[in-house]
């Protein structure tokens, strides 16, 4: 089940730079990230799965590059919420594969992964607004430091975000309970 959650995250990263642009290239290098993140996801590697995230982040650079390709935060915010929720998950099935865990345990990381992903896009949004009237009011050179500062910012949110544990879930024996 989570590994079938994860294939349609795959889906969904390679997917949205096809829908931008479309074009022979997007698609082979589209083909070429899913079946290396389908192999991260089959074998639970994440070095695997870190291969065919670049490629897809490469995909979806060519098709910023592209003049039929126009930058969309919508399509950003969706590739970093994917691929944010798609390392969690990967990284979850692998810690504990083969163990019995608890469907409140499961329950409890989902809710974990969803306030991951409503946190991600909507700081990602917030930023995106913020971006836009920096924008307007500062000199052409600034502009690398200002893109380079939220970056940063953004890479230290996110890591700062997905460090932090889901909340325990008290497992207890049938005899504790009665």
């Amino acid at each position: 089940m989570i590994r079938a959650l994860a294939g349609l995250l795959v889906i969904v990263l390679v997917g949205i730079p096809l829908l931008t642009a479309p074009s022979t290239l997007v698609g082979a290098l589209g083909l070429a990230a899913a079946a290396l993140c389908a192999g991260g996801i089959f074998r639970l590697s994440i070095p695997l799965l870190t291969a065919g995230a670049s490629v897809s982040l490469i995909e979806y650079a060519l098709v910023l590059w592209m003049p039929e390709g126009s930058p969309d935060f919508v399509g950003a915010i969706g590739i970093g919420v994917t691929l944010a929720l798609l390392f969690q998950i990967v990284g979850f099935a692998a810690r504990f594969e083969g163990a019995a865990i608890d469907v409140r345990a499961l329950w409890a990381q989902a809710r974990f992964w969803t306030g991951i992903g409503a946190a991600s896009a909507a700081a990602a949004f917030l930023l995106a607004v913020g971006a836009r009237s920096v924008a307007l009011r500062l000199p052409l050179p600034a502009y690398p430091a200002v893109a380079g500062l939220g970056a940063l910012a953004v890479f230290l949110g996110a890591v700062r975000a997905l460090m932090r544990p889901p909340e325990r879930v008290e497992l207890t024996s049938r005899e504790e309970r009665e």
